[in-house]
């Protein structure tokens, strides 16, 4: 198990699941915008905050 694990990055997944579950917390589930555009800026403009919020 120990060796396999390490391989294919087993353990990593709760780091993963951590992130998503504090950007939603921050953020929320939903977008606010209704066009694909819109939407799409709305994330990288989340995406950006959270990355500044998180590396200060």
């Amino acid at each position: 198990y120990g060796t396999w694990a390490e391989f294919s990055g087993y353990g990593r997944r709760w780091a993963v699941e951590t992130a998503f579950s504090t950007f939603k917390r921050m953020f929320g589930e939903h977008s606010l915008a209704r066009s694909m555009d819109c939407i799409t800026r709305e994330l990288v403009a989340k995406v950006s905050l959270y990355n500044m919020l998180v590396n200060m």
